[in-house]
C-alpha cells in the first residue's frame, strides 16, 4: 500500500533524529503514562485502605492477578502488533502495518469476551486458588466482577498509537483517563460509600475514556497513518501468530508477575492476614517506583523496531546503551533513597505501627533489586522490539518464574518469612545476569 510523502515523512524522524533526543523524545511521553497509571495505582490503594479498611486493601491486592490476566492480554497483543508495526513502518509495507493492526483489535475483543465469561463463572474458584482467606473473600468477590464486567474496556492500545511514533497522543490516553479515574474514585469510594465496588466501577469507566479516544485516534482524527478497511479484519493466521509469539513474552512477564504475587501470597497465608496486606502495599509502591524504566522501556521500542526494520544496526545498539545506563542508574539511586525512606512511605497508607514496621522493612529489602529490575526489563524490551521472539520469552520467564519461584520456596524454607522478602531482590539480580548473557554478542 502507498503512502504519500508527506506521510511517510512523519514517521522517518525515528531513523533520522539524533539517538539521545530521540530517545528522549519518546522516552518522556512514555513515562508521564506510566507514572499517571501508577499514581492512579498508588491513589486507588489509598482511597480503598481509609474509605473501606485495610481489608479492602488485602482483599483487592490478593485478586490483582486476575486484573493483571486482563492487563497482560492486553500487553501481549498491543506490543506483538506494535513490533510487527514498527518493522513493518521502518520497511516502508504500509499494508502490512495495516493489517498487523487491524488483527490486533478483533483478536483482543474476542479474548476480552472469553475472559469476562469464563472469569465470572468461575470467580470463586480463582480467588481461592490464589490463596485468598476467608475474611478477605467478599472485597476480592465484589471487586472482581465489575472489573471482568469491563474486560474489553482494558486497552486504549497505546502501543499501537506509540508505534506510529505518536508518543504524545499515547500519554494522552493514558493520562485523561486516569485522571478521571482519581476523579471517581473520590466519588465512588468517599461520595457513595460503595467500597471496592466504587474502585472497579471508577477503573471500568475510566478505563471506557480511554477506549474512546482510541477510536477518535485511529478513524476520526485523522492523525493516524493507518488507513484500516473491514478487509483488514478477516483473521490472517500466520500474522496473528507472529503478533502472539512476538507479544507473548509481555504475557510471560505480566503473568509471570501474577504467578509470583500469587506464590507469596500462598506462603504468606500461614503468618496470618498482616503480612498479605503489607505486601499488597509494598508491591504497589515498587510497582510505581519502576515506572520511569516501564516508560522508558515504551519508549524505546518503536525506535529500535523502525530502525530495524530499516536496517540501521548502529542505531538500535546506541539506543539500547543508553537504555541499559539510564535504567541501572536510577534503579540504584531509587534502591538507597527507598533503604532511607521506607517507614515514611508506608505511613502514607496506614497508620498501623505493625504494618509500618514490617512494611517499611520489607520495602527495603524488595526494592533492593530495582536496578536489577531495569537492566532485566530493557533487554526484554529489546528482544521483543526487535522480533528476537524466544530470546525475549526466556529473558521473561526468567524474571518472575525460573529464579523465583525455586528460590523464592528454598528461602521460604531455609529462613522462613525473612527468606520470602529476600528472594524478591535475588531473582532480580539473576534474571538480569541471565538477560546479559543472551545480549552479548549485540
Amino acid at each position: 500500500m502507498r503512502m504519500d510523502k508527506k506521510e511517510t515523512d512523519g514517521r522517518d524522524f525515528l531513523g533520522t533524529m539524533p539517538v539521545k533526543k530521540l530517545l528522549w523524545k519518546m522516552a518522556v511521553p512514555s513515562i508521564v503514562g506510566v507514572m499517571a497509571y501508577n499514581l492512579y495505582n498508588l491513589f486507588d490503594t489509598l482511597f480503598i485502605s481509609v474509605g473501606a479498611g485495610l481489608d479492602a486493601v488485602g482483599g483487592v491486592s490478593v485478586s490483582f492477578p486476575l486484573f493483571i490476566f486482563l492487563s497482560a492480554v492486553a500487553s501481549t497483543l498491543g506490543s506483538g502488533g506494535a513490533s510487527v508495526m514498527s518493522r513493518a513502518l521502518g520497511e516502508r509495507d504500509y499494508e502490512r502495518a495495516n493489517l498487523a493492526a487491524a488483527q490486533t483489535f478483533g483478536m483482543f475483543y474476542a479474548t476480552a469476551i472469553c475472559v469476562t465469561i469464563l472469569g465470572l463463572l468461575f470467580l470463586d474458584e480463582l480467588l481461592y486458588a490464589m490463596g485468598i482467606t476467608e475474611a478477605l473473600l467478599p472485597y476480592a468477590r465484589d471487586y472482581m466482577r465489575i472489573i471482568l464486567l469491563g474486560a474489553v474496556t482494558s486497552t486504549g492500545f497505546s502501543n499501537l498509537i506509540r508505534a506510529e511514533g505518536d508518543g504524545k497522543y499515547a500519554m494522552y490516553i493514558w493520562v485523561i483517563p486516569m485522571v478521571a479515574n482519581v476523579v471517581l474514585d473520590i466519588l465512588f469510594i468517599f461520595g457513595f460509600h460503595w467500597g471496592v465496588r466504587g474502585a472497579a466501577a471508577a477503573t471500568v469507566l475510566s478505563q471506557g475514556i480511554s477506549i474512546g479516544m482510541s477510536i477518535y485516534f485511529f478513524y476520526l482524527s485523522g492523525k493516524s497513518i493507518l488507513r484500516l478497511s473491514w478487509r483488514h479484519f478477516i483473521p490472517d493466521v500466520r500474522l496473528l501468530e507472529e503478533i502472539i509469539m512476538t507479544g507473548l513474552p509481555s504475557l510471560v512477564q505480566m503473568l509471570g508477575a501474577g504467578i509470583s504475587i500469587i506464590v507469596v501470597n500462598r506462603f504468606l497465608k500461614s503468618y496470618g492476614n498482616l503480612p498479605i496486606n503489607v505486601y499488597g502495599i509494598v508491591s504497589k509502591v515498587n510497582t510505581f517506583l519502576i515506572f520511569p524504566v516501564t516508560g522508558l522501556t515504551q519508549g524505546l521500542q518503536p525506535i529500535i523496531g523502525y530502525n530495524k526494520g530499516a536496517g540501521k544496526t548502529d542505531r538500535v545498539r546506541e539506543t539500547l546503551k543508553m537504555a541499559l545506563l539510564a535504567a541501572a542508574g536510577y534503579g540504584a539511586a531509587v534502591s538507597l533513597a527507598t533503604i532511607v525512606f521506607s517507614g515514611q512511605m508506608m505511613c502514607l497508607f496506614t497508620k498501623e505501627a505493625e504494618a509500618v514496621g514490617l512494611g517499611g522493612h520489607v520495602l527495603a529489602i524488595v526494592n533492593a533489586g530495582l536496578a536489577f529490575n531495569g537492566v532485566q526489563y530493557v533487554w526484554a524490551a529489546y528482544f521483543q522490539a526487535s522480533g528476537k521472539k524466544y530470546r525475549a520469552l526466556a529473558c521473561a520467564l526468567c524474571n518472575y518464574v525460573i529464579c523465583f519461584v525455586p528460590l523464592v520456596a528454598v528461602m521460604h524454607h531455609v529462613c522462613g518469612l525473612e527468606g520470602i522478602w529476600y528472594a524478591l531482590p535475588l531473582s532480580a539480580m539473576m534474571a538480569a545476569g541471565t538477560a546479559g548473557v543472551m545480549g552479548k554478542e549485540f
